[in-house]
This record gives C-alpha cells, sequence and structure tokens, in this order.
C-alpha cells in the first residue's frame, strides 16, 4: 500500500479509515452521496481536477493485486456531488487531463489565424491563375 501512495498521481490522496467515520465526514457535504459505497473494505480516494492519470494508477494497481489473488474493485465514486457507480468510473479514465485541455484549447486557437491566413491567401491566387489562363488561351468558359 505504501508503494501504490508513492505512485499516485500529484493531486491524488489515498486514506483508510472506517466507514462510519466516512459516513458521519461526508454528511451534509457535496460528498454525501459516497455513503452509498461505505460498506465492506474500503480505501478512499480524493483526487482533484487530474482524475484519469489517478485511476490509471488504481487500475495498474488492480493488475499487479491480480497477480498475487488480490481483487481490487471501484464501488463507486463522487463528483460534482453526484454519485457514479463502477461502470461510470470506467468513462471518468478517458477524460484528458488539465494540462491536455490547455493544450488541446492552444492548438485550437492557433489554428484559428493560420487557416485565416491561407484561406485569405487562396483567392487572390487562384483569381491569378484564372486571369493567366484567360490571358493564354487555356480557359475553357472565356476566351480573351
Amino acid at each position: 500500500m505504501i508503494k501504490f501512495r508513492q505512485e499516485l498521481p500529484q493531486g491524488a490522496h489515498l486514506l483508510v479509515t472506517k466507514n462510519t467515520l466516512m459516513v458521519k465526514a461526508s454528511e451534509g457535504t457535496k460528498w454525501e452521496a459516497i455513503s452509498e459505497c461505505a460498506t465492506g473494505m474500503n480505501a478512499w480516494l480524493f483526487v482533484d481536477e487530474n482524475i484519469s492519470p489517478a485511476i490509471k494508477a488504481v487500475k495498474g494497481l488492480q493488475k499487479d493485486w491480480k497477480k498475487d489473488g488480490v481483487e481490487v474493485d471501484f464501488t463507486g465514486a463522487v463528483l460534482d456531488g453526484k454519485f457514479i457507480d463502477s461502470v461510470g468510473i470506467s468513462a471518468l479514465e478517458k477524460l484528458p487531463t488539465k494540462k491536455d485541455l490547455i493544450t488541446m484549447v492552444a492548438v485550437g486557437i492557433k489554428q484559428v489565424p493560420t487557416k485565416l491566413a491561407r484561406a485569405s491567401n487562396g483567392v487572390p491566387l487562384k483569381l491569378a491563375h484564372g486571369v493567366k489562363a484567360i490571358a493564354d488561351g487555356k480557359s475553357d468558359v472565356i476566351n480573351a
């Protein structure tokens, strides 16, 4: 468990506590829905905005422990006050990280002036080719 805690990405914290304490601590907060998971043996993983790397780390733990014959599974999660079952957690794994989102926005912003420049350069260039074709007598539409 210590090795796993060290391998967690920055912003992810693992807490092992009694279920009754977790239920009491989450009462009246946006995390209250987590009480649905408070049965059996649990370790609670708290993650900031970079959800995907933390879930991937737990999936790696699952694979390692499965080799040793120990079953580790997600029982649920709470995101923005809503309970997410174990099936929905798989979708969270595919979310991009904050850094990936910033990169996507930056690339999108950079493409706008580039595409605009190409488009504005393309019209005069095509016009010049058309005029030259008319002047050379190679145009099918208009003859000079």
